[in-house]
């Protein structure tokens, strides 16, 4: 059992919580890596390796190593006698996990169709309902969290473990902090994801993967059109990289069809 901390990098009373992993890296890598997720540790952020063996009261050799893993996963950039910090978030990396993402999960649909029973609907359809709780409250965290239960249950029902395991490291490291910057500071392109994933799991529900896909594609487009327009916002623009000259974004206007989802979350067979 390990003790580290878990208040800001410069407490003046750090209080301490018990992981329950094997190894200092681990711990301190799983910490790190949910503190970048929640923009806890915004991109740009220096990580001293002094500072950080001090707080997890530890050598620096884990803090090394756990910097490794986070180097790995695209959320730390290293360099040579300026040491570590968080990477910057750009509109391009987040096209390209998005991308994978769907490249991935699209083609399971309809073998996720094909195999779903009752029971499994039942228990998508109460995640599916605590999303939308969490949507009215302004829940990110619990959105998040709970998002990620449903993207491992939903395709894992497609019986390919290294799928899920793929899918679900790209949704819990590098996506998380895309999806709190881009898309839950503002509500349209909140509900956009909401609508993407409810508009999934009905047409799962009613046994039509082809429209399930279609639906994620179209909410995908008007999603990005939205992250694109804001780039230069100023809830936005402190999370992508500094730059020195003005950019001039194109916008590729684009409308969603008028696609109905043929049930709710709480209505239909398969529900709790």
């Amino acid at each position: 059992m390990i003790l580290v901390t878990t208040t800001p990098l410069a407490p003046s009373t750090p209080e301490t919580v018990s992981l329950g992993v094997r190894t200092y890296k681990a711990a301190i890598y799983e910490t790190l890596t949910r503190m970048i997720g929640e923009l806890e540790l915004p991109p740009g952020s220096r990580l001293v390796e002094a500072d950080l063996a001090a707080r997890f009261q530890t050598s620096k050799t884990p803090i090394r190593e756990a910097l490794l893993l986070l180097e790995s996963d695209g959320l730390v950039k290293l360099e040579p006698y300026q040491g570590a910090s968080v990477t910057w978030l750009s509109l391009e990396e987040f096209e390209e996990l998005i991308y994978i993402q769907d490249a991935l999960e699209q083609p399971a649909l309809p073998r996720i169709v094909e195999r779903i029973t009752s029971r499994q609907l039942s228990d998508l359809a109460r995640i599916v309902r605590r999303l939308e709780r969490h949507r009215a409250e302004h829940n990110s965290r619990g959105y998040l969290e709970d998002g990620a239960v449903l993207h491992e249950r939903m395709f894992g029902v497609a019986g390919f473990p290294r799928l899920v395991h793929v899918v679900m490291s790209l949704i819990l490291h590098p996506t998380r902090r895309y999806e709190r910057a881009f898309m839950h500071q503002f509500d349209d392109t909140w509900d956009i994801e909401l609508g993407i994933t409810k508009g999934r799991f009905e047409f799962v529900r009613a046994g039509d993967a082809e429209m399930a896909a279609r639906c994620v594609r179209e909410g995908r487009v008007a999603m990005l059109d939205l992250i694109r327009e804001r780039l230069d916002d100023p809830a936005v623009a402190p999370f992508l990289a500094p730059r020195t000259e003005p950019v001039t974004h194109r916008v590729a206007r684009h409308r969603v069809g008028s696609m109905v989802a043929p049930a709710t979350a709480n209505g239909g067979n398969g529900a709790a």
